[in-house]
């Protein structure tokens, strides 16, 4: 989930806001299982404001949430499961680091 999440505010030029306890998980107490697990067929969608009551309805009766929102600010900040804040980082850093081992 946390690199969906880089990749995806690094391909879209923007920053994110996450609240990492909205992520619908049970059985999940520890946050680092959360951020690295890899859960089969969950995914990361970033939605207009405008069209979300439309998305939301595609997915009624499925398992699904609204973690976050998109931001101006070219910023990736994760909150915890207290809502503590794990990562407050600009995203091209964490781009240029995610890049770097590929730089040969």
């Amino acid at each position: 989930l946390g690199v969906a999440l880089a990749e995806t505010a690094f391909a879209g030029g923007v920053g994110l806001d996450v609240d990492l306890a909205k992520v619908p998980a049970e059985g999940v107490g520890r946050v680092d299982a959360l951020i690295f697990s890899e859960t089969p067929s969950r995914f990361v969608v970033t939605v207009d404001p405008d069209r979300e009551a439309a998305f939301v309805e595609q997915f009624r009766g499925q398992t699904a949430a609204r973690i976050g929102r998109v931001t101006a600010d070219a910023r990736l900040r994760l909150r915890g499961l207290r809502g503590e804040i794990l990562l407050d980082e600009e995203i091209g850093a964490l781009k240029a680091a995610w890049q770097r081992p590929l730089n040969f």
